[in-house]
């Protein structure tokens, strides 16, 4: 397993650089990185201390850029010193493309977490990002299956997220500022936990740098126990993220002892982890599995048996239905109601049109009403007996 972590100290390079499986660290600077909060010269002292250590410096360039907002940087782009880094790590298509034009032996790190999750679009982003293009970052929404489908298929080296927070709103916009004293006028952080009623009033972390406001889930992203079958299908990098898990002024405390848990004993590192945790779409992403499950049941016994669907009740005096098949009247002799639960009907079943015609054969479409019977409601279905008609 190829790991991969943050690093905003000596010690945090010192961590990863006695690790064998750690080979790469991303450097953050304030001006670039969303969640950035070092100089850019200090940055650049991490890389040359990196590679002396024998770890290979990633610089993070992932802030979203409007075109006023790259020319404005570009002539502090132009004072960095890139040949300190071995890739760039990017979000946006500017900045991408900033790079090939003027930097086009700098290898590019893809970051893909929050888009494109489909085959095509990831392939098509290899072929216009080629040849400078290194590894894509994938997104933790993909399940296993994908996983494994892309990481054998697409043409360049992937990475994901083996544990860390889990990002789910992010607006350019200062959220808390104003709500808050300021915390570190130097590089415009702040930090709180914030609750609504939408949400059940779960504490969520919240954050603010100078690029915008970032929401977190209140538990953890964490797959490192689950990771054997997408690594043998070819996963270049496990990412950790351990930056709101460690002491001030560091990003990588506690890097020793997970990496050697992640690797020796995962089940036992999820159960000790410090947050909740979660792998909530690494199996199947489940988002319309419920559906099937909301569903009334009777909605699967919509067969040649139903022959009508109860729309409203008004007990005692009447039904309204909607006519589902033609069929003659005095075959209504079941109710279905939506728990699934037949009963015979009560009553023998007389309809008439809305202008009071009496009908014995009912044509598909039709909407009539009928006398009430027992244990109707809405969404109930008029069956024939089973094997009838």
């Amino acid at each position: 397993m190829r790991i991969l972590t943050y690093a905003t100290s000596s010690d945090d390079l010192k961590r990863c650089a006695v690790l064998e499986s750690v080979h790469e660290v991303l450097l953050e600077p304030a001006w670039l990185a969303r969640e950035g909060r070092l100089p850019q010269d200090r940055v650049e002292s991490l890389a040359v201390e990196a590679r002396t250590l024998g770890l290979h410096p990633i610089l993070v360039w992932d802030i979203l850029l409007p075109e006023r907002v790259l020319e404005q940087l570009v002539p502090e782009l132009q004072e960095v010193n890139w040949s300190l880094f071995d890739a760039v790590r990017v979000n946006d298509v500017g900045a991408a493309q900033w790079l090939q034009s003027y930097l086009p032996e700098m290898p590019l790190h893809w970051n893909v977490e929050t888009g494109n999750h489909n085959l095509d679009g990831l392939q098509l982003w290899c072929e216009l990002l080629a040849p400078s293009l290194e590894r894509l970052v994938l997104s933790i929404e993909l399940p296993e299956e994908k996983l494994i489908e892309y990481c054998q298929v697409l043409p360049v080296p992937c990475e994901l997220l083996g544990a860390g927070r889990i990002l789910l709103f992010y607006s350019p916009r200062s959220l808390l500022a104003k709500h808050l004293s300021r915390q570190d006028e130097s590089t415009h952080r702040y930090e709180a936990v914030v609750a609504s009623e939408h949400s059940n009033f779960k504490p969520m972390p919240t954050l603010e740098t100078q690029h915008g406001t970032f929401l977190f889930l209140d538990k953890d992203q964490f797959v490192l126990d689950r990771l054997e079958r997408v690594l043998a299908s070819g996963l270049h990098t496990v990412r950790l993220d351990l930056r709101h898990l460690s002491e001030p002024g560091h990003a990588a405390t506690e890097l020793q002892d997970v990496v050697e848990q992640a690797i020796t004993q995962p089940d036992q590192l999820r159960k000790s982890w410090p947050r909740p945790t979660r792998a909530t779409f690494f199996k199947a992403n489940n988002t319309t599995g419920q559906f099937s499950k909301m569903k009334a049941k009777h909605h699967a016994f919509r067969d040649a048996a139903s022959l009508a669907e109860i729309l409203t009740s008004d007990k005692p005096d009447y039904l309204v239905i909607r006519v589902l098949r033609d069929f003659q009247v005095s075959e209504a002799q079941l109710l279905m109601v939506p728990s699934g639960e037949v009963a015979p009907l009560s009553s023998p079943l007389q309809a008439r049109t809305l202008q009071g015609e009496l009908v014995e054969v009912a044509t598909q479409g039709q909407i009539l009403v009928t006398n009430w019977v027992k244990m109707a409601c809405t969404g109930a279905l008029l069956r024939r007996e089973a094997g009838g008609g």
